[in-house]
């Protein structure tokens, strides 16, 4: 069963269709944009200056479940931190350089390191016991089985002519 947005130019109905998680969808990637076609630094020999680390996710969904897909390449399990607060899921975590014995002299550093943040809107309530994560190959999986006791989509009918119970006589 196909569902489809009111709100014009593709909202997505997995997330409800809210023209606020739209824009910041959008701002988030022309921030993404405006970084990466500066040329801003991504991270000096020592470590010092950052560049912009944001995790490219994917969010599906089922009947029973949300998930979530993160790519982390490069980052340690240890260094991930999940958290739900309410229906927010926030990804952090920091990408270390690493680090030899030898002191090595660098021409240019184009792979990023530095810590990242990424939050995501659930489009619903989620079974918060029963949620996992696992990360493998540089891909973190977030599993959100739905909340039970969610009512489903209620298809409600319009008719014609027919009183809704209000008293209209005054």
């Amino acid at each position: 069963m196909a569902r489809h947005s009111l709100v014009p130019f593709g909202g997505s109905p997995l997330i409800g269709g809210d023209p606020f998680v739209s824009l910041q969808r959008g701002m988030n990637r022309l921030m993404e944009d405006v970084f990466r076609n500066a040329g801003m630094p991504a991270g000096g020999a020592e470590g010092h200056e950052v560049g912009l680390l944001m995790p490219q996710i994917n969010v599906s969904e089922t009947e029973s479940e949300v998930r979530i897909t993160a790519e982390l390449p490069g980052v340690a399990e240890k260094d991930v931190d999940v958290t739900l607060d309410d229906d927010v899921l926030t990804i952090r975590g920091e990408k270390r350089m690493e680090q030899k014995e030898d002191k090595e002299n660098y021409h240019f550093v184009e792979r990023s390191f530095g810590r990242f943040m990424r939050s995501i809107r659930l489009p619903q309530s989620v079974n918060r016991d029963q949620v996992k994560a696992n990360v493998e190959n540089g891909v973190l999986t977030i599993v959100l089985p739905k909340n039970a006791a969610q009512e489903k989509t209620r298809h409600i009918p319009v008719k014609s002519g027919q009183s809704t119970g209000r008293d209209t006589s005054h």
